[in-house]
């Protein structure tokens, strides 16, 4: 089993009090990660793959990329290091053939995606 990535150490060692601001959103902080890392691996798989309609697409994933970050920023943290790191996390699975060990359903990516707060540009 891989250890734990330096990011994912740092999240799950936050405060509590910190900690807390993910739950009414994410569940946890656990759970957060995975919602970034699915957030880089589709990007990444977008930009591959090139499907249908992907420059939308792209356009949706970087627009909820900055919603994360900007989310992460009001809660005292470095939004746009810390998902930058969790999608290094990705890219590293990616190189080395490594299957991540998601716990999340589509259906709940999806629910989280769309309950993300909106805050101005």
């Amino acid at each position: 089993m891989r250890n734990m990535s330096k990011i994912k150490s740092w999240l799950v060692s936050l405060p509590e009090e910190t900690k807390a601001l993910f739950t009414p959103v994410f569940g946890s902080v656990e759970q957060f990660y995975t919602v970034v890392y699915l957030v880089a691996m589709n990007e990444h798989t977008t930009e591959l793959d090139k499907p249908d309609q992907y420059q939308q697409r792209l356009h949706t994933i970087r627009h909820i990329r900055k919603q994360l970050e900007r989310l992460l920023d009001g809660y005292g943290l470095d939004g746009e290091g810390t998902v930058a790191d969790i999608a290094g996390d990705y890219f590293e699975d990616y190189v080395n053939y490594r299957e991540p060990d998601l716990d999340i359903t589509n259906e709940e990516f999806m629910r989280i995606l769309r309950n993300l707060p909106t805050s101005p540009s």
